[in-house]
């Protein structure tokens, strides 16, 4: 709807009183620090172009006799005509509308655009940040932002310039590198303690008299009677232990003392490079997949496999051209057989998984670890012969010992950087295939110089 006001038809008296109101709004604004509100816009590109903030007022052709007036939309703001000249336009409520002026005199109006802000987006708005219009009930966001930040700032302007019922269009830019090159680095350290002991004890005296104690799983036959010797077959009581034997014909005794311990360390590196755009995520799986029957209907089987390892996946924001935010989700998994399944006659493991998510905010160059996935297992089991392996010292002839504990613990160091993508018709460095390759070399130079040659192979160099 055009709102326009015809001066020529009002008296003397009503021009003075609408003349007289403006002129004490215009006091009153400037009492309230207007110039200060006014200041906070940024300056239009277009002269025709009129910023003000909501509730912000703004002389316009000053000392010109104003014959007529046409606002436009009047919801967005409103404009006064001011009895020395000129006219007062008041911003009101968010929004963009036009405002023609005629001069007396002059046939042809004066346009421009007023562009009126909420309070919240004038307020975090500054000169590094994209503009934002609103056209109705929808915002426009245009131009380009220098960090994340500031973009963030601007959206946040725009929503509370339309609110809740609004629509904002962001058709801003990030002045940043979106390129992300993430170097992880992935080391598993894994030990394990074993202890072992078992004890075998037989013996006979000429009488006839004999008495034996075995380990479980160790004593393999037993012959004898009332009027025949008692003979004994039997083996180590921990196969693989180190074992300790006694033997004495003259007294009849034979001992077999069963001993292991052991510790193992090992450490399982993984250094893989993902470059992943600002926004997008990137993963890599080292490990494996293992096949794992599913039974269909009609009798049918299918194979699904299931990914195991380690794995991370990860997600860069560039959120300036020196800080990043990344959110990664690093996982160890690995093959259980203790606690597998049968499907089909087809023994399935089941997997064992360690798993972690973080989101952390980090400067190109600088790194973060992540620590603290320990998985223990610990197994103690001892067999012994009732009451009698109860007995402090005597006892520990009567009794096996098994323990065991195993300890894995899963250390992540992630660096991200800010990289760009080589210019065109660069030179591409070399990989290593290249640089140790020879194109036509000396194969029988190899072959007849055998350690003596400066070849490893026929072909490639050392």
């Amino acid at each position: 709807m055009t709102r326009k006001r015809q001066l020529g038809g009002k008296s003397k008296s009503n021009r003075w009183k609408a003349a007289a109101l403006a002129a004490c709004m215009a006091a009153a604004l400037a009492a309230n620090g207007y110039a200060a509100s006014q200041a906070q816009m940024p300056a239009p590109a277009d002269a025709n172009v009129i910023a003000l903030a909501t509730g912000a007022q703004r002389s316009l052709a000053p000392g010109r006799k104003i014959a007529r007036v046409a606002l436009g939309d009047a919801s967005v703001a409103d404009v006064n005509v001011l009895r020395g000249g000129g006219v007062l336009l008041v911003g009101k409520s968010a929004g963009t509308t036009s405002l023609m002026l005629w001069e007396r005199g002059r046939d042809a109006p004066q346009s421009y655009t007023v562009e009126v802000a909420s309070g919240a987006s004038v307020a975090l708005a500054d000169g590094d940040a994209p503009q934002v219009r609103v056209l109705g009930k929808t915002a426009v966001l245009s131009g380009t932002a220098p960090t994340m930040d500031k973009h963030q700032r601007a959206v946040a302007a725009a929503r509370a310039s339309v609110g809740k019922d609004g629509a904002l269009v962001d058709t801003s830019t990030i002045a940043t590198k979106s390129v992300v090159q993430v170097d992880v680095k992935v080391v598993e350290f894994s030990k394990t303690v074993l202890k072992e002991a078992g004890f075998n004890l037989f013996s006979q005296n000429h009488a006839g008299f004999a008495f034996g104690t075995f380990a479980p799983s160790s004593l393999s036959s037993v012959t004898g009677g009332a009027t025949n010797p008692l003979s004994v077959t039997a083996t180590s009581p921990i196969g693989s232990a180190f074992n300790l034997l006694l033997n004495s014909t003259s007294r009849g005794l034979f001992a077999n003392l069963s001993l292991l311990e052991g510790n193992n360390l090992a450490r399982v590196l993984a250094q893989p490079t993902l470059v992943a755009l600002s926004g997008q995520s990137a993963s890599f799986l080292a490990g494996g997949e293992i096949p794992v029957p599913v039974p269909q209907s009609l009798g049918t089987t299918t194979i699904v496999y299931k990914p195991y390892g380690i794995g991370l996946s990860l997600t860069p924001t560039v959120l300036g051209p020196e800080r990043i935010a990344l959110k990664i989700a690093p996982e160890a998994s690995q093959l259980d057989f203790a606690h597998a399944i049968t499907i089909d006659g087809v023994s399935v493991p089941a997997l064992t998984t360690r798993r972690a998510e973080t989101a952390v905010e980090l400067g190109d160059g600088e790194s973060f670890v992540i620590g603290g996935l320990v998985d223990r297992e610990t197994a103690s089991n001892v067999n012994k012969v009732p009451l009698l392996g109860d007995l402090p010292i005597i006892g520990a002839f009567f009794k096996t010992l098994q323990y065991s504990q195993s300890d894995r613990e899963l250390v992540i160091i992630v660096t991200p950087h800010l990289v760009a993508p080589i210019a065109k018709n660069a030179a591409l460095p070399a990989t290593p295939g290249q640089q140790s390759e020879q194109r036509d070399g000396p194969v029988w130079r190899s072959f007849v110089g055998g350690a003596l040659s400066s070849d490893a192979a026929p072909g490639f160099s050392r």
